[in-house]
C-alpha cells in the first residue's frame, strides 16, 4: 500500500518541481556527434557578444511563457582550432540557437571565455546550446581543451565516462 502511496505522489508531481537530469556532456561528446553529423562545423574558442534580453527567461515561474528554442543573433570573437591549435582568426555573426527542456533554459555568457562548436550553414555560423550541454562549453577548463585539441589531431577522443 505505502509503493501505492508513493506512486501515486510521483505521478502527480509537477514536472516543474522535479530536477533536469542530464548525462554530462563533455567536449569529446560533442566532438563525436559533430564529427558523426552531415554538417561542416569549425571549433572556436573565443568569446560571444549578444542581447542577453533576447534570452529566455528559463525557470518554474516563467514555465508558460518559456519557448523550446530561441535564435539569437551574437558575434563570436576568437580562434578557431586549425593543425596548429587555435591560431586561425575567427570573428564572425552566428546565430546562438538557445533551447529549453521545459522551465530549464541553456545560459549562454556574454565576454566570457568559451569553446564552441559553430555549424557552419549557407546562412551562417550556428551555436546549438541546451541546457544540458550541446555545443558551447562556458569556461572550458585547460582539459577541454587538450581533449579537443586531441580529437581534432585524430588521437584519443573518448569521454571519461
Amino acid at each position: 500500500m505505502r509503493g501505492v502511496i508513493i506512486a501515486a505522489l510521483v505521478a502527480v508531481t509537477p514536472v516543474s518541481a522535479t530536477a533536469l537530469s542530464c548525462t554530462p556532456h563533455s567536449v569529446e561528446v560533442a566532438y563525436q556527434q559533430a564529427d558523426a553529423d552531415d554538417a561542416h562545423f569549425v571549433i572556436v574558442r573565443g568569446s560571444l557578444d549578444f542581447d542577453a534580453g533576447e534570452l529566455p527567461k528559463g525557470g518554474v515561474e516563467n514555465q508558460s511563457r518559456t519557448v523550446p528554442l530561441t535564435q539569437i543573433k551574437a558575434t563570436l570573437s576568437g580562434r578557431a582550432l586549425s593543425q596548429k591549435g587555435f591560431s586561425t582568426p575567427f570573428n564572425k555573426s552566428v546565430t546562438l540557437e538557445v533551447a529549453c527542456y521545459g522551465p530549464w533554459c541553456a545560459r549562454p555568457q556574454i565576454g566570457h571565455d568559451v569553446l564552441a562548436f559553430v555549424e557552419l550553414t549557407q546562412d551562417g555560423g550556428v551555436i546549438a546550446t541546451n541546457p544540458c550541454g550541446g555545443y558551447l562549453f562556458n569556461s572550458p577548463a585547460p582539459k577541454m581543451i587538450s581533449a579537443v585539441k586531441s580529437c581534432f589531431a585524430g588521437k584519443t577522443c573518448q569521454p571519461l565516462r
